[in-house]
């Protein structure tokens, strides 16, 4: 790109993203340098991607993000003489008086100041002077898009097919709708022409048969017209159902296939609130569907018939109509801002509400039902204000659309009143004029809002499309029947935009060991299993599996079947106790009886009020997190893993419990392998064959009880101090 198109300031500030809020600040710069290069993508994708939270993110975090968006990204030290001779745009960190951080883009150098893009602020100018103040640590990020960089009609053109695809099946049902509609366009005009005829012809000759046979003529449209549009909105119903149930079906299933991360930033009520979306396109479709067609039929009929009556009525109304589109369009701006505003307001509203439900254990805890009650005030007050300043633009639209509407009229009924005078226009033409002016100005009206609605579905398929069009989680591809060994070599990881959690972890099990892992809380113990379950993607280093295969390379499906996971907590789902363990396969009763039997879990299950049939409400709410533990250990073990990963399996139990569950993996180890994290650590000298201990974000020891007290370490270091306080 060649320096005069970079400065184009008009490109800028079109392309630039205003964004007050703080933690904004560095994804909005990336999203303004993605504008500006031709792309499109939103502030969500970006904080996914860079791990951007309320304190915002880190240099680092752009730079994960723009690689992963197409761009070629660098991170830099810099001065002000290297920057005025770089062509590009380019990412700055600042240190301003008021923030700690902050990100700005500098656009170029020319006539000795810098274009400088502010996301608090804007575009400005600043000298070399003022920005030498403000960027003190001369750090910063160069881009520059690459082959993977996805232009905006690329972007288009697959929110097109997509949409497409989920439209295709209702096409035939759209088209006869249509067809329906332009029926009942047509036979709309018969009673303004009946009523011309009426007065004019019929009652004059005072002929009955006439009369009676026009009567029945008309009855016999408006028949037909109500059984077409009976017919229109059974096929426009019938259609919503199968569309809605195919869109809610597929952004379902691209929810369920999205990987882990994608829900460890996101609130259920945000979740929810996309659903709702679909709502709105279908709304859309509706709309363009039934009345779309039949108001610009009903327009160009009704121009065709005034011109036939009234060559100067025709010319009255068809000047009148650019009139009424500009009037009416010149809202148009303001009233999709306010549906944005509307949008976003009900989002966050739903969003708190069902945050506050889930936390009102939380809440009742700590005293905190003013506090929320005040929080959720100011939320959905926030909210209805939104729809309120919607409600204002509506009446100031209705009233000066209705002043138009008498003007237009009036004017009608003026000029045609003047010429029935003078004989030159029947009673009836006049009648049927006013009656057909009657139905255009409506017509147009609604053909005038119709980018309203249009632009309200097309941001809420872009909410939903945002979330459809993400990378699915990697299902792998080499298939793998049995487990005989895992070694993890060297791994590290981070998440995005942060230090590193994990530096060089190095652990090997094999086919029926026990292994356990201990640290530190928040040493990185939890994030390892979620690592072997394929949730989160290693930054460097391996873990192999069978001393062949790259677990990222295995199939997810497969993996995900050899392994059982029991977590620190346990998701207890809506249903009895045969649903929990089961969640959703098909088995004989009798063959999960005796799977309790045979492991133990039948006294478990005796200690339930209705046994197996107990309902354990609302996640979980009867049970207690002993109990959780001991379904979710049952729901791992029954689906016959050959590797099981426990994290902090016995935490929330009762030493009943705890040691049932102890007994009953010494039993398990030579059937199965297993992998133990726990903080419990005074149990692990009985099951454990190997105990790895992760300190400084490495494996510092391994071996067994023994070898592991024989040196300094948080092991070590643990049983220490319990014979001390023993």
């Amino acid at each position: 790109m060649n320096r005069a198109a970079l400065l184009d300031t008009r490109k800028i500030k079109k392309t630039f993203v205003l964004q007050h809020d703080q933690s904004d600040c560095g994804v909005a710069c990336l999203l303004s340098l993605i504008n500006f290069y031709g792309g499109q993508n939103s502030l969500e994708k970006l904080r996914e991607l860079s791990g951007t939270n309320k304190q915002g993110t880190t240099l680092l975090g752009l730079y994960q993000a723009a690689n992963q968006l197409g761009f070629t990204a660098q991170g830099n030290k810099a001065n002000i003489r290297i920057l005025k001779e770089h062509p590009e745009p380019i990412i700055l960190h600042v240190t301003l008086e008021e923030r700690l951080q902050h990100y700005l883009v500098s656009y170029g150098y020319q006539n000795d100041t810098f274009i400088i893009g502010d996301p608090a602020k804007g575009i400005s100018m600043c000298s070399p002077e003022e920005l030498e103040k403000i960027w003190k640590t001369k750090t910063c990020l160069t881009l520059t898009p690459n082959k993977k960089f996805n232009l905006k009609e690329n972007l288009h053109k697959d929110k097109r097919q997509w949409f497409l695809s989920l439209l295709k099946e209702d096409f035939r049902l759209i088209n006869f709708s249509i067809l329906l509609g332009v029926g009942i366009a047509i036979l709309g005009m018969a009673m303004a022409i009946f009523s011309q005829k009426l007065i004019d012809e019929i009652l004059p000759s005072k002929d009955f048969n006439k009369l009676v046979t026009g009567i029945v003529l008309v009855s016999v449209l408006l028949l037909v017209k109500i059984v077409f549009i009976a017919l229109r909105d059974y096929f426009l119903i019938r259609q919503t159902k199968d569309f809605n149930n195919r869109i809610i079906d597929s952004f379902y299933s691209s929810l369920l296939n999205l990987p882990k991360p994608f829900f460890d930033t996101r609130k259920i009520g945000e979740l929810a609130s996309r659903l709702n979306d679909t709502e709105r396109v279908q709304r859309v479709i509706k709309t363009i569907v039934a009345n779309v067609i039949i108001n610009i039929l009903i327009t160009l009929t009704s121009l065709i018939f005034l011109f036939y009556y009234s060559w100067q009525t025709g010319l009255i109304a068809f000047a009148s109509i650019p009139l009424y589109f500009v009037l009416v369009h010149g809202f148009n701006q303001r009233i999709i801002n306010a549906q944005k505003n509307v949008m976003q307001g009900y989002a966050h509203s739903e969003s708190n509400y069902i945050s506050s439900i889930q936390g009102i254990a939380s809440i009742k805890n700590s005293n905190g039902q003013e506090l929320f009650k005040k929080i959720n005030q100011i939320i959905y007050g926030s909210y209805q204000e939104k729809v309120f300043d919607l409600g204002k633009i509506n009446v100031r639209l209705s009233l000066f659309s209705a002043i138009f509407s008498v003007l237009f009229l009036m004017a009608i009924l003026t000029y045609t009143s003047i010429e029935v005078y003078s004989d030159n226009l029947l009673l009836g033409e006049l009648m049927a004029i006013l009656g057909i002016s009657g139905s255009l100005l409506p017509s147009m009206a609604s053909l005038a809002l119709i980018a309203i609605p249009i632009n309200e579905a097309k941001v809420a398929f872009n909410r939903m499309y945002e979330f459809a069009s993400l990378d699915k989680e990697d299902i792998g591809s080499i298939h793998l029947a049995s487990f005989e060994k895992m070694t993890i070599k060297d791994l590290s990881f981070r998440f995005p935009g942060r230090s590193q959690l994990l530096k060089s972890i190095n652990i090997s099990i094999s086919k029926n060991e026990c292994v356990a892992i201990v640290g530190e809380s928040g040493c990185g113990k939890s994030t390892l299993a979620q690592i072997l379950q394929k949730f989160y993607p290693i930054e460097n280093g391996s873990i192999i599996i069978n001393n062949h295969f790259e677990l990222k390379n295995i199939s997810t499906l497969d993996w995900r079947t050899l392994i059982g996971i029991v977590p620190q907590e346990i998701t207890i789902f809506s249903g009895n106790v045969v649903d929990n363990i089961l969640l959703g396969r098909k088995e004989n009763f009798d063959n999960l009886k005796q799977f309790c039997e045979d492991y133990g879990f039948d006294n478990f299950i005796t200690e339930l009020p209705q046994g197996y049939a107990t309902i354990l409400g609302e996640e979980g709410i009867n049970l207690s997190g002993g109990q959780k533990q001991i379904i979710g250990l049952m729901r791992a073990l029954y689906r016959k893993p050959q590797l099981l990963i426990l994290d902090e399996p016995t935490s929330a139990m009762d030493r009943t419990k705890e040691k049932f569950v102890l007994e009953l993996l010494k039993k398990l180890k030579s059937k199965l392998t297993v992998i133990l994290i726990s903080h419990r650590i005074h149990h692990l000298p009985k099951i454990a064959n190997q105990i790895y201990v992760i300190e400084n974000k490495i494996t510092s020891n391994f071996g067994t009880h023994h070898k592991l007290m024989k040196s300094q370490n948080f092991y070590s270091d643990f049983w220490s101090e319990l014979e001390t306080h023993c």
